[in-house]
């Protein structure tokens, strides 16, 4: 009897333990989720913050996190448990031993592997009693969003540079000489005005000297990527390794214009129906806000590329940039038609160069964005 006695005594404590913990343990759960940085560029660091908090007075042995995160946000291993693979989507968990009103504050170290726009919508939470006999569960909304920056390619990925010659090409200056462009003084001629007069250089010739001025000219580049794969019906995108060529020396070309103060502007029929443009760049901020629109472009093409094509304005610009799996007919055709109003044409491209292409053709190599978890450094 007082066997059956002690084991009804157990029974009815367990049962009232389970009734207390379903009813009440996860009720005083918070969680809450930060970064330390918004907008990060591809490689660097971000540190997540997670924050579990256990208000009620009843002691909480096990609690698990689950967060889902993108599989190009790389969790360092000794930072967090063994991840969860689902696609491109990867589980991450966190364990947690909360005492009664009580928290506890963990810091992980996330590296960003590629450009994009990520998101951490919510936080699956699982609690369990000191018996591990109730198991609840609950989701917690964290609204994170993470934009990483692409970077530009190096210059052993094809770049070419604007000091480089890029082939023959009709020289455009104004009628006027530019009063800011000095390149030495000339004798007077009487043309000129008198404010124009070098004195210094008059009183070393002991003639009437003024400044020699040359011409100049604004440039203007755009470039253009084609998101279209080659030969494939209906319209398909190009591939992951191409895309993200293109978007990387689109920043190299971006950088370079931007650096030396050249206006630039970049153009894709990619992403949405009717493409991506940005505006005119010539600020920092604007070139920040360039690749904010290059970090948010998705791996998708519904637009023909010379139909996108004919729907730019071409005029504006000095030098075109197309950045391109492949080059056909009707893209050299395009460039012909530029070329008669004196716009400049450059191509880089991952494909072949067709022969017979009186252009400048510049050829990329394919970036790979395969990656093993197993075999990242620094403890990834």
């Amino acid at each position: 009897m007082e066997l059956v006695a002690i084991i009804i005594i157990i029974g009815l404590v367990l049962w009232v333990e389970m009734l207390i913990y379903d009813k009440y343990a996860l009720k005083g759960i918070r969680y809450y989720a930060k970064v330390n940085k918004t907008e990060v560029y591809e490689g660097d660091t971000v540190e997540l913050t997670e924050i579990v908090e256990n208000r009620s007075a009843l002691p909480l042995p096990w609690i698990k996190t689950e967060l889902a995160a993108s599989k190009w946000l790389a969790f360092y291993r000794k930072d967090s448990a063994a991840q969860t693979v689902g696609g491109d989507v990867n589980f991450i968990p966190g364990v947690f031993s909360l005492k009664a009103k009580n928290r506890c504050v963990r810091t992980r170290r996330i590296k960003c592997l590629k450009r994009g726009v990520y998101t951490f919508e919510n936080t699956s939470i699982n609690g369990t009693d000191i018996m591990g006999l109730v198991n609840n569960s609950f989701t917690v909304p964290v609204n994170i969003t993470i934009t990483v920056l692409p970077t530009a390619s190096e210059k052993k990925d094809a770049i070419l540079s604007f000091n480089e010659p890029i082939g023959e090409i009709m020289v455009r200056r104004f009628i006027n000489e530019d009063p800011f462009m000095i390149s030495g003084s000339k004798e007077y001629s009487g043309r000129e005005p008198l404010n124009r007069i070098n004195w210094g250089y008059t009183a070393i010739h002991n003639k009437l000297m003024v400044f020699n001025n040359e011409y100049s000219t604004s440039r203007n580049v755009l470039v253009v990527m084609n998101m279209q794969r080659a030969g494939v019906f209906p319209i398909t995108c190009a591939s992951m390794g191409d895309i993200e060529a293109f978007i990387k020396l689109t920043v190299a070309v971006l950088y370079d214009c931007n650096k030396q103060g050249c206006k630039c502007a970049f153009a894709t029929n990619g992403s949405k129906a009717s493409g991506v443009a940005s505006d005119i760049i010539v600020t920092a901020e604007q070139y920040e806000s360039a690749l904010r629109l290059l970090a948010d472009i998705e791996e998708s093409c519904v637009t023909e590329f010379t139909e996108y094509c004919s729907n730019i304005n071409f005029g504006l610009f000095t030098d075109v940039y197309f950045i391109t799996s492949y080059i056909d007919e009707g893209i050299i055709a395009i460039a012909d038609k530029m070329k008669s109003a004196g716009v400049n044409a450059v191509f880089y491209t991952t494909g072949d160069v067709p022969d017979d292409i009186d252009y400048c053709c510049i050829h990329t190599r394919k970036f790979s964005y395969r990656i093993n978890n197993d075999n990242l450094k620094e403890g990834i």
